[in-house]
């Protein structure tokens, strides 16, 4: 299972105005203050505790045999009230609870939850450190129950990444995404020397060649994705560069790769222009939008497709993803499927009731037997005639929010 960017906000109040975050009345102008109780859709509010105990209950009636939960950040909300700034204990509170959810609901024993952070999990938001920044020994404490191995791991205890070994033959290599990200100042581009980010993407290289060698597969996790739902880029150059090569190199190897941040559901791929030996690049990016891009996917060969996953957070509509994957020793931990369950915040605030429902399920809306980059570019290449499947992807990136946020 997947799911992303909770944003828990306590002090959200149903009842009041968007504009204050959904956190105050304007007593000047009372029809603004249309904040629902299970949150105020397509608005700037985080999530608020009705939605967020509502969504927990039908993940204990309905997910409790799912066989882990890779969780892509962002439990924290946005520090966007100036009347009512986030404080520093507010975050480490925000990350437990989520935890304490988690822990309420599944023995993380035998389901594992593998968490990693976002771009407001940080106690200033945006910022990150290179170097062993604080919030990575707090959540070493708060993430100790969830048996990651983190008090002793010095890639965590140095850069808040590290690889976990999921299953017999499939690890999960948890990116920091915050020390590629752009739009984080204490941080540099991977092309500067002695870069975080850039010992994280030689790490990775490392990792990922070790399992190659032992005939081992990996799945990719982070927070923020390579691109946005617009198509544009978010990480450093150098840093885009150097990772959309690793996921080209080693595509035999990374077997899919999870992301967050933009509350979307969206494509992008890794592609490469030479049939004879894709391994050895050049290799590209394209993010598919509404519509789709120019690739001449008959001269071409999809290496890479990643995989965008929707929020909890109403600003789209909330939705959870569960994964099939192939448990054939040949094959083992390759994505088959997914169902997308998706909570029509309207709706729930007009019968007082969070409903989760079946929004898609990608095989059939796409025509897929898999989900293997073989087959998504069999399915791309029919999308470029605007054919239904198309059609449907364009649906669903926003979760059916009729006023969604395009940048």
């Amino acid at each position: 299972m997947h799911i992303s960017d909770i944003h828990i906000d306590e002090l959200y109040k149903q009842g009041t105005d968007p504009v204050s975050q959904c956190h105050s009345v304007n007593t000047a102008k009372p029809s603004a203050n249309v904040a629902g109780k299970y949150g105020t859709l397509a608005s700037i509010c985080d999530t608020p505790m009705a939605l967020l105990n509502a969504t927990f209950d039908w993940m204990a009636e309905n997910t409790k045999d799912v066989d882990f939960i890779l969780y892509t950040g962002d439990s924290a909300r946005h520090d966007r009230d100036k009347k009512m700034p986030r404080q520093y204990p507010t975050v480490t509170y925000e990350h437990q609870l989520v935890v304490d959810k988690i822990r309420s609901v599944y023995d993380v024993k035998k389901v594992k939850f593998i968490p990693t952070f976002g771009n407001n999990d940080q106690f200033d938001y945006n910022k990150m450190a290179n170097d062993s920044d604080p919030i990575i020994a707090s959540l070493t404490s708060v993430w100790e129950p969830l048996g990651l191995g983190l008090s002793t791991n010095k890639q965590w205890a140095k850069g808040g990444y590290f690889a976990y070994e999921l299953k017999e033959g499939l690890t999960v290599l948890n990116l920091n995404s915050m020390l590629l990200f752009a739009s984080n100042v204490l941080t540099s581009d991977c092309a500067v020397p002695n870069s975080a980010g850039g010992a994280m993407l030689t790490w990775m290289e490392s990792q990922l060649k070790e399992l190659r060698f032992r005939g081992k597969k990996a799945y990719v996790m982070q927070h923020v994705p390579p691109t946005s739902q617009a198509g544009k880029s978010l990480y450093f150059p150098n840093c885009q560069s150097q990772y959309i090569n690793l996921l080209g190199k080693y595509a035999d190897t990374i077997l899919a790769s999870f992301y967050g941040h933009t509350n979307s559901d969206y494509l992008s791929f890794v592609y490469t222009n030479n049939t004879d030996k894709p391994r050895d690049g050049p290799f590209f990016l394209a993010t598919i939008t509404d519509t789709v891009p120019a690739v001449d996917f008959e001269n071409s060969c999809v290496l890479h497709v990643n995989s965008q996953g929707p929020a909890i957070i109403p600003a789209n509509n909330p939705a959870i993803r569960i994964y099939d994957y192939s448990t054939h020793h040949r094959t083992y931990g390759a994505l088959t499927d997914y169902v997308q369950y998706w909570s029509d915040v309207v709706r729930a605030n007009t019968i007082d009731q969070v409903e989760y429902d079946v929004e898609y399920r990608a095989a059939r809306t796409y025509g897929l037997w898999n989900l293997s980059p073989f087959n998504w570019a069999e399915a791309f290449a029919g999308w470029a005639t605007n054919n239904t499947a198309f059609q449907n992807y364009v649906r669903y990136r926003f979760v059916q929010n009729p006023t969604p946020a395009l940048g």
